[in-house]
């Protein structure tokens, strides 16, 4: 239901018991959009009403016996009651499908066509929480799986967090979603399915599921996980998967300090780093001598099993911006004129009926939608006040309207739009944003990869020198604790091992 606006108790009350939606309000007046049923032998009278209240007819369907009409809103409850009407419901509104590409696709260079292999040479092993098979936007061919005792099918996903893996990996090009670094679907997934929804396994879980990996035929071992302890018996199975031709890439923690991880932090696995849209190294990123190279893990968008995720955007006219629900954001989509709000730090003017703009700071997000609630807001958009997407929480704070963030540059766009009429929308999707090294590894377990199918006659470890060789330098000049040899590059490794061959 589209909350633009309160209608009357008994009208709503009807609609509700004929399992109807109140009706949309165009925003700025006071006409409603609604289709009209009428009955058989009715369509002249119900026009003729229509006319005679105002009513602008925008389509006549003859063979549903219906109008789609814009007209007053005290002319509704007449029509309830008029025995040539059949019935009176929202004309809801619809929106394009499209498909956006994470900011990580285009860093890591993975957004050129012309790297997309024309048949499926590699297999990523991916050892998580499984795969939610069937999603809209993830391959159904060339994707298998082993089925890890105490976990379940592997094809199933309770945690969301091998979903969203395998979608900066391997999400579809087509009309919806988010792309991932294989668009083309030209990459052979193999799913282990390690982590229940309780989110923790033992080492010997991850050797053993590893070693399915390797059965399997996986050329890339993607981990994205970790703990603070070693293992002998892990680290040697890493150095011989090594020797044997794996290529073995893993989480660098999130810690935020200078612990090292394990599996990452072994000889023989490549330890990434996260950072975010502007290439700063991720506050949680563990910094040590062990990380190899960095990806992006900041508010990076993917998929999760259908329906468990979130969708949250603005739009205005014909242009629209995604932005991120707020933690604990009561769902729906509502339109109103868009107000500046400032900080929020009290009532929102603009007299009600307004979606509030406001800026990030000052006082909790909670606090600044419970402003815009207090001055009758109908939504809020909290804007990031540094470089970067803003995602946030309400808390334990109850509040009854649609709320997201959106980055500075996104509330300066919308700032240049203050008055216009402006449609929130926060709901369950198949998709979201999530922090993290575990976001950052699969950048680079699809680039390896995607890299990998042009020069199959390359060994892991010429493929390793190549990615580490071309990494854009970040931080301190060569190679440094946070983002170690730097940002991966698809493109500029592949004209590198073309113009320099494996053995360099």
């Amino acid at each position: 239901m589209f909350i633009t606006k309160t209608f009357s108790t008994a009208f709503t009350a009807g609609l509700l018991a004929m399992g109807m939606n109140a009706p949309t309000v165009a925003a700025n007046s006071d006409n409603v959009r609604v289709y009209v049923g009428f009955e058989a032998g009715q369509k002249t009278a119900v026009a003729q009403t229509l006319r005679q209240a105002g009513g602008q007819t925008h389509y006549a369907f003859d063979d549903l016996h219906a109008f789609a009409v814009s007209l007053p809103e005290q002319a509704l409850k007449g029509l309830q009651n008029n025995p040539n009407v059949a019935y009176v419901e929202e004309d809801p509104k619809r929106f394009l499908s499209a498909q956006s590409a994470p900011y990580g696709i285009a860093m890591v260079q993975a957004d050129d066509s012309a790297l997309q292999p024309a048949s499926a040479n590699r297999t990523v092993c991916i050892i998580d929480s499984g795969y939610n098979l069937g999603h809209e936007d993830l391959p159904t061919n060339n994707v298998n799986g082993t089925n890890d005792s105490g976990t379940g099918n592997w094809y199933t996903d309770e945690n969301s967090h091998g979903t969203h893996v395998a979608g900066t990996i391997a999400a579809v090009n087509n009309s919806v979603g988010v792309v991932g670094v294989f668009g083309g679907e030209n990459v052979n997934l193999h799913i282990i399915k390690v982590f229940g929804a309780d989110g923790w396994a033992y080492s010997s879980s991850l050797v053993a599921a590893a070693q399915n990996c390797e059965s399997a035929g996986a050329n890339v071992i993607s981990m994205s996980l970790g703990g603070s302890f070693k293992s002998r018996t892990e680290d040697n199975y890493f150095a011989n998967a090594n020797n044997r031709g794996v290529l073995s890439i893993a989480a660098a923690g999130n810690d935020g300090n200078t612990r090292k991880s394990y599996p990452a932090s072994y000889d023989s696995v490549m330890s990434v780093a996260a950072i975010d849209e502007n290439r700063q190294v991720a506050s949680f990123s563990q910094q040590n001598d062990q990380v190899e190279i960095a990806a992006p893990g900041v508010s990076v968008r993917s998929s999760v099993p259908m329906g468990t995720g979130s969708e949250a955007s603005v739009g205005i006219g014909t242009d629209s911006w995604v932005g991120i629900g707020m933690d604990g954001s009561a769902t729906g989509s509502a339109s109103g004129a868009l107000v500046d709000c400032g900080l929020g730090t009290s009532a929102c003017p603009g007299g009600g009926g307004q979606v509030c703009l406001i800026q990030r700071g000052d006082i909790s997000f909670a606090d600044k939608v419970l402003a815009c609630e207090a001055g009758n807001g109908v939504a809020a958009v909290i804007y990031n006040n540094e470089s970067g997407s803003l995602s946030g929480t309400l808390g334990e704070i109850a509040t009854s309207i649609p709320s997201l963030g959106v980055s500075d540059t996104q509330g300066t766009e919308l700032l240049s739009r203050l008055g216009e009429s402006t449609t929130v929308t926060v709901d369950a999707g198949n998709y979201a944003f999530f922090d993290g090294t575990s976001m950052a590894t699969p950048h680079v377990s699809g680039v390896a990869a995607l890299v990998w199918s042009h020069f199959t006659a390359c060994s892991n470890n010429e493929i390793r020198n190549a990615l580490n060789s071309t990494a854009v330098d970040l931080g301190a000049a060569g190679r440094d604790n946070a983002y170690g040899n730097g940002l991966v590059q698809a493109r500029a490794t592949y004209d590198y091992l073309t113009a320099n061959g494996c053995g360099q």
